[in-house]
């Protein structure tokens, strides 16, 4: 089956060729009636061979739907359409289901709803009035006619017919509006099983981004402390053979790293089950733990507000991320963090006076590519500035 939706343009053309199909024979049958045919009758305003006209230019007109065209040019079609049917109520066919028709088109073609509005309000008035028009003229002559022939008009053989062809028309036109509403019903359908589709492809998308912050979170929690952990027992072996003395010191060390490493797993853990994420109180208890290097001389000025989790953690995850970096590489000896609100942003700076590197040389690690994809999850800006010997400034800024 094929599973391609069927779009509106074709749903109203095969509708409008019903309608025209059943409004044409409707009209081509009660004009020939070979009963009866009231010659005597008052002429209409206009002949009946225009009703055909107008049927006929509606069909070639109905293989056009202007949905990409300038503006002007679905008015005009709107008003062609509605102009060929209006002048029928002047002969007496009221054709309000194609009228019907050409004003759904309109919701379709015309850009505002008042324009919509307008041209249902001015079709109905008009419709109306030429009815109205019609019946005044053919009224008098007309009901003389049919007090003196009501014996012909009246008869099982005309009668029956005349009822029965409209009636059939108009409920295989409903018949056809039902249809409709069941393709769109259709079409709807195949739109949410592609939006089913397309969310199934974000979630798998989502996942992956997941994966990546869960990587990223254990580079910038765990990776470093288990390297220096690693480099802590490997040092602590070799006293152990030359210096046993000193060996119980790196021992010692290497406890403070392994409290360090369940510490940051209990926060990776309470930070993805909780609701909220204190961030200045994070950043102060980082920055305590930074003060045990007392080769570092730490400063922190924290404004910041209160801030969505995942903003919050980001952060804290960029200034651990800073901050691990000037402890293993920069050889300095004072470091500011400072964190403030500016206009719709959020600012985080992080300066040191160490040794600087080169920004725009490539770098083995991950350290900041990790800040650099953090950033660009909370659609941020950063901005580092380093010369060598003359320290690094890290500037970071999220919308707020």
């Amino acid at each position: 089956m094929n599973n391609r939706a069927i779009s509106i343009p074709k749903v109203i053309r095969y509708v409008e060729w019903i309608i025209l199909a059943v409004i044409f024979f409707i009209v081509l049958f009660i004009i020939s009636l070979p009963i009866d045919a009231p010659k005597e009758l008052p002429q209409s305003l206009i002949h009946h061979n225009f009703v055909f006209v107008s049927l006929f230019i509606c069909v070639l007109l109905s293989f056009i739907f202007p949905i990409n065209r300038p503006l002007w040019q679905r008015k005009l079609y709107i008003f062609i359409e509605i102009i060929l049917i209006l002048p029928c109520h002047l002969m007496g066919w009221e054709l309000n289901l194609l009228l019907f028709l050409y004003i759904a088109k309109s919701c379709f073609l015309l850009n505002r709803w008042l324009d919509v509005i307008i041209t249902a309000i001015v079709t109905s008035f008009a419709a109306v009035f030429l009815s109205t028009l019609n019946f005044i003229y053919r009224f008098e002559e007309m009901r003389n006619y049919w007090i003196s022939h009501a014996d012909k008009f009246l008869t099982l053989e005309r009668m029956v017919p005349a009822n029965v062809v409209p009636s059939l028309g108009l409920y295989l036109i409903s018949c056809v509006f039902v249809i409709m509403f069941c393709y769109l019903a259709i079409a709807e359908q195949k739109s949410r099983k592609k939006a089913e589709k397309l969310a199934q492809e974000v979630e798998a998308l989502a996942s992956k981004l997941e994966r990546h912050r869960i990587a990223r979170d254990i580079h910038d929690s765990l990776g470093h402390t288990l390297t220096t952990l690693d480099v802590q027992l490997e040092l602590a072996n070799t006293l152990a053979k030359r210096q046993p003395e000193n060996a119980l010191q790196a021992l010692d060390t290497c406890k403070q790293l392994s409290s360090q490493c369940l510490v940051e797993v209990r926060r990776a853990v309470k930070t993805m089950r909780s609701t909220t994420f204190d961030l200045n109180e994070a950043l102060q208890t980082l920055v305590e733990q930074v003060r045990q290097n007392r080769s570092l001389n730490v400063s922190m000025e924290m404004k910041l507000p209160n801030l969505p989790l995942q903003t919050a953690h980001q952060l804290y995850c960029i200034a651990k991320e800073g901050l691990t970096n000037i402890q293993k590489h920069a050889d300095a000896s004072k470091v500011t963090l400072k964190g403030e609100t500016n206009f719709n942003n959020i600012v985080l700076e992080i300066i040191d006076n160490g040794k600087g590197f080169n920004p725009d040389a490539p770098h083995a690690g991950f350290g900041l590519k990790g800040m650099q994809e953090r950033v660009d999850v909370l659609a941020g800006e950063i901005i580092i500035n380093s010369q060598k010997t003359k320290g690094t400034y890290i500037q970071v800024f999220i919308p707020f």
